[in-house]
């Protein structure tokens, strides 16, 4: 709990099974913000984020990224971070859904 708290980390013990107790606060300066509203694409959606502050936890991070989310099928969503400026290495593997709307999933997407 203390070496938690001393990176300025939030604490909760948890009864849940695998939950953190040691989480950044809603208000860290580390880690994305999102830039601008939501955009909706023809198979989910899609959002900018731009890094918080100069500080870092791992170095070399990218800003701004982007995140897409894909609803692939009432039970599966695909989700995708990538850098919109530079082209990485993505793995190489396609799986294709029939394509749901957001209505139709047994899941829900809230940004």
């Amino acid at each position: 709990r203390e070496a938690c708290e001393a990176r300025g980390c939030t604490w909760c013990s948890s009864d849940v099974p695998n939950a953190p107790w040691c989480f950044f606060p809603e208000n860290s300066p580390y880690g994305y913000a999102r830039s601008g509203s939501p955009e909706q694409t023809d198979k989910g959606w899609r959002v900018t984020l731009n890094k918080r502050q100069a500080l870092s936890l791992f170095g070399n991070d990218i800003s701004p990224i982007v995140f897409e989310v894909e609803f692939q099928t009432k039970d599966r969503l695909r989700f995708r971070l990538y850098d919109p400026n530079a082209q990485r290495f993505e793995v190489p593997l396609k799986i294709d859904g029939p394509g749901v709307t957001a209505e139709e999933a047994n899941y829900e997407v809230e940004f």
